[in-house]
């Protein structure tokens, strides 16, 4: 568990590995299972989307007094692992506790206030009923009970640079570019995406799945190199497909659900005395082999370039992973 004094000294938490991994998601607690140690951060109004969130009953408690339903934050790290043929990317909470009023967006104010009002009202039997109890009691139908008690998605409005916050610093394994892309369905042209594996461990399979996306993606494609040390700011997402068509009488379809870190901005370089990557390890060297000293020296032209380029990383490094085997699923 994350001490509370630990809280004020990032340093403390921040590299697990040698190398910067910290972040923070906040939204509303949901399915909440302490054998397994897992729950879900619902931030929007789609269930489909909640986010799974891995911790240690032992270490990393939720707190007692934070309830389904409750607002909730997560300090996290984050790891890759795999999910069948497809790369995920996996948070594990190291300290969860109640979010501030600065994580919330401004609409949440007025709805906090609004909650209140109706409290206050029933309390002081003699003031009257408060407007917006008035209006959802005109609503038609049933249920005025579960209208009141219902959470307000538009309301809670997540401040959404202050809810979702993943930052990460590590060696590039391989990457992918996917250009061209359609979409499944009606066919149009929808944006490229790149995928990064970024390491930090010895085990390739922790490696993180950071994902880009956008109109022309080959130049920054093109910047990125296997072995070379990046920063990432992103957030913790899940890519939901529906894999079957909708039941017949629910209407309700089958989805596939991969988690996976979507960045914010164009990646960093690390440079060695940033202090980003404070320890490193061993197995870096093998993702160098054909870089720096060790290189041979290239010769004039492009040709010649390029035959080196080819070499270290594989004739279509420019829009597929650098070495085999490293090809992102999802």
């Amino acid at each position: 568990m994350l001490p509370q004094d630990a809280k004020r000294k990032p340093d403390s938490y921040s590299y697990p590995n040698g190398m910067l991994n910290s972040g923070y998601i906040a939204g509303v607690l949901r399915l909440n299972d302490p054998v397994k140690g897992i729950c879900y951060i619902q931030q929007t109004r789609s269930e489909n989307h909640m986010l799974p969130i891995h911790y240690d009953p032992k270490k990393s408690p939720i707190p007692k007094d934070i309830k389904e339903w409750d607002l909730i934050m997560a300090f996290v790290h984050t790891d890759g692992a795999m999910q069948g043929d497809d790369r995920i990317a996996r948070v594990k909470s190291i300290r969860f506790e109640a979010p501030n009023l600065m994580h919330l967006g401004g609409r949440f104010r007025d709805d906090f206030m609004r909650k209140w009002d109706a409290v206050v009202h029933a309390a002081a039997k003699d003031s009257g009923t408060p407007d917006s109890v008035a209006q959802l009691e005109q609503q038609p139908g049933a249920g005025t009970e579960e209208r009141l008690d219902s959470f307000d998605w538009k309301a809670m409005d997540l401040n959404k640079n202050a809810s979702n916050q993943i930052r990460i610093a590590g060696f590039i394994q391989a990457k992918s570019l996917e250009r061209n892309r359609k979409h499944p369905v009606d066919g149009t042209p929808i944006n490229d995406r790149l995928v990064v594996l970024i390491r930090q461990s010895k085990d390739t399979d922790a490696c993180i799945p950071v994902r880009w996306y956008g109109r022309n993606l080959q130049p920054l494609s093109e910047k990125l190199a296997r072995g070379m040390p990046i920063i990432v700011n992103g957030e913790f997402r899940m890519d939901v497909k529906a894999i079957s068509l909708p039941d017949g009488e629910t209407g309700i379809a089958e989805v596939s659900k991969i988690p996976f870190i979507q960045a914010k901005d164009m990646p960093g370089p690390v440079t060695p005395d940033s202090g980003h990557i404070k320890i490193v390890p061993g197995w870096a060297a093998e993702l160098f082999k054909g870089h720096g000293t060790q290189a041979p020296q290239p010769k004039q032209g492009d040709a010649e370039r390029s035959a080196m380029f080819a070499s270290a990383f594989g004739s279509d490094s420019a829009s597929k992973p650098a070495i085999p085997g490293e090809q992102q699923g999802a």
